[in-house]
């Protein structure tokens, strides 16, 4: 019966610990960079048979094709560095947003108490007898608008204003729906609304930078379609 002397004062966790070091080790050393090749090379030339030595033909593009390769993951790497570089640039640039007004595809829209709510209707290829409805935060009816037709995206705004009293409403938040017929059918219209942008949350590319609208909360900057000037 033997006994591994080495594992004395050692937890299990520690000696996996090494375990997996050695591994990623092993799995390093696998990989042959310049340096070997060189190695490699010159025992070659070494080891090489006096009356049938290594051609020099053959010896030169062995050469070429490593310095090519060894260009090329330098160009990757570089490349890497450069994309990187203005992934987080145009990240930076968000921050010039904050106050303006970007389009994000949502009926809810935030109210400010005196701006008008700016938003888009998407009519498609055409739709007849366009209704625009804004709601409250309780869903009811607050102000109804009428259209005849239009196709594409359609511009709407509410003044903030009470439908049947014609006063001021408070700021808050507020829905817009829409509805048209299209080939004989009342459907119910996508809409888009306008939202202030209050700050921005840098990440270390546009992928993962979000603004965070006034009233609206965060949404991804990939997310937005449009920015008002």
């Amino acid at each position: 019966m033997s006994f591994d002397y080495s594992t004395i004062g050692k937890t299990s966790a520690y000696i996996a610990n090494e375990q997996a070091e050695a591994a990623k080790a092993a799995t390093t050393n696998n990989a042959l960079n310049q340096e070997d090749f060189l190695k490699l090379l010159t025992t070659q030339l070494q080891a090489q048979d006096p009356s049938s030595p290594v051609d020099n033909n053959q010896m030169v593009a062995t050469m070429s094709q490593l310095s090519i390769v060894e260009n090329l993951t330098t160009i990757g790497s570089n490349m890497s560095d450069i994309v990187d570089t203005v992934s987080s640039s145009s990240a930076l640039t968000a921050t010039t947003l904050v106050g303006r007004s970007v389009l994000v595809d949502s009926s809810s829209a935030y109210f400010d108490g005196s701006n008008p709510v700016v938003a888009k209707i998407n009519a498609g290829d055409g739709a007849s007898n366009i209704s625009v409805t804004v709601m409250d935060a309780n869903n009811s009816v607050i102000a109804e608008y009428a259209a005849n037709a239009g196709s594409g995206s359609l511009d709407f705004s509410w003044d903030g204003m009470d439908g049947e009293t014609g006063e001021k409403l408070a700021s808050g938040t507020y829905k817009i729906t829409a509805q048209g017929t299209q080939d004989g059918q009342v459907v119910t219209l996508p809409v888009s609304v306008f939202a202030t942008v209050g700050s921005v949350t840098l990440g270390t590319n546009t992928s993962n930078t979000s603004l965070n609208l006034i009233g609206y909360g965060s949404v991804p900057l990939s997310e937005v379609s449009d920015i008002s000037i």
